[in-house]
């Protein structure tokens, strides 16, 4: 279901456009909390000879070793690390203590799918934009991505699918049958709402019986933890899609900074888990 990019698209008015970037911050935020300087200890092998000995483990070593499993990638790890600075370290540390760093789900990024077969719904959250220089909003690559997904899953596994509206737009254009945008809201002085993770998850919980079986979450691959973090609080039955291959390809233009690159997106992403 591939389309050329850059024809005319979806959008949404240009009177829209300042409360659809107001997220950057919200995506990161986190209250600082004092910095540490703790060790704990664990006990450790050293030979034939010694039944054990202790090593010290800091907090940092024990993130980046179950970061680098998760991400696959040292060089991220450390520049995400680094941007969330000894003030982002305590606050996990206050959050998840260091024996329970390497199986907290607040830490999940890929995590196990049910089949399609299980599936009641599918909910798929947007990731991203394009803003044009006359400030109108389009959706952008990476949700027409997220809309090629949908459309391959439910041509074979027909549900009905809640999709933010970047990426309803797509697959409403393409005719994919039993789909419910999720539009943002405007307020009392006219100004749109800014429709986070959260804010997706409380619609389609709200919506009665479509919502109430089993729900697949589509979204972009790096966001994927989050958002079943975000709709089981919500009160969803949510989880990953076996055999689903997420988009990973970042765009450097997006109209949402915290979305154009890894690091950018995944600093925000690590201290804004510990509000889920």
């Amino acid at each position: 279901m591939r389309r050329a990019r850059g024809g005319a698209g979806p959008v949404l008015a240009a009177g829209l456009t300042a409360g659809l970037l107001v997220a950057g911050a919200a995506c990161g935020g986190s209250d600082d909390e004092p910095a540490t300087d703790s060790l704990s200890t664990v006990e450790v092998p050293v030979g034939a000879d010694t039944t054990s000995a202790t090593q010290p483990v800091d907090y940092r070593s024990a993130m980046e070793s179950r970061l680098t499993q998760e991400w696959g990638d040292p060089g991220v790890v450390a520049a995400v690390l680094e941007s969330i600075g000894p003030d982002g370290l305590a606050a996990w540390e206050a959050r998840v203590p260091l024996a329970d760093v390497a199986t907290t789900e607040l830490l999940d990024y890929a995590p196990p799918g049910a089949p399609a077969e299980e599936l009641d719904a599918v909910v798929v959250f947007a990731f991203g934009n394009r803003v044009a220089a006359d400030g109108t909003v389009t959706p952008g690559p990476m949700n027409e991505d997220l809309a090629d997904v949908t459309a391959e899953l439910v041509a074979r596994h027909p549900v009905p699918v809640f999709a933010q509206w970047e990426v309803a737009r797509y697959l409403e254009a393409d005719g994919v049958p039993g789909v419910t945008s999720i539009e943002p809201t405007v307020d009392a002085d006219g100004k749109v709402v800014y429709l986070s993770t959260r804010g997706v998850a409380d619609v389609v919980a709200g919506s009665g019986e479509a919502a109430r079986g089993r729900i697949g979450v589509i979204c972009f691959a790096d966001h994927q933890g989050r958002c079943l973090l975000t709709a089981r609080a919500a009160g969803l039955d949510a989880t990953a899609i076996e055999g689903v291959e997420l988009p990973a390809t970042y765009d450097p233009e997006s109209g949402q900074p915290w979305t154009r690159d890894r690091v950018a997106y995944l600093s925000g992403d690590v201290m804004a888990r510990l509000i889920t």
